[in-house]
């Protein structure tokens, strides 16, 4: 009598490895892109929950945002082109970040992140 198979053979112990390791390097492209993101936002959102940021104009919302990508080493992307911001009323602004981030993945293969958001920023009188 035969005995039967204990545990995975060599190809199926390749093939999990090779899935681990195309899950690690979707990983490693897509995390600083969502970090940035998540910093950018924070970034925004900041004029709303922290009563040391004085905002009364456009200008200085858009001098905070400028800063704050610059102390969060958001380097590839560029405020101009992902962020508009409009006053909407009284001491109140509409802030769109709209961009999207094309990463290399493999010779003819991207990775394509799009973000799209809007946020009411009533800056702390």
């Amino acid at each position: 009598m035969r005995d039967s198979q204990k545990g995975m053979s060599f190809f199926g112990w390749l093939a999990v490895l090779a899935l681990l390791v195309f899950g690690a390097v979707t990983a490693m492209k897509l995390v600083p892109i969502y970090l940035d993101h998540f910093a950018l936002r924070k970034i925004v959102t900041a004029a709303n929950e922290d009563p040391s940021v004085k905002i009364n104009s456009l200008r200085d919302l858009h001098s905070h945002i400028n800063k704050g990508m610059q102390i969060n080493g958001i380097r590839d992307l560029k405020a101009e082109d992902a962020i508009t911001v409009t006053g909407s009323g009284t001491n109140t602004y509409t802030v769109v970040i709209k961009y999207e981030v094309r990463a290399p993945m493999l010779r003819t293969v991207d990775l394509l992140v799009h973000f799209d958001e809007t946020h009411i920023v009533r800056p702390l009188k």
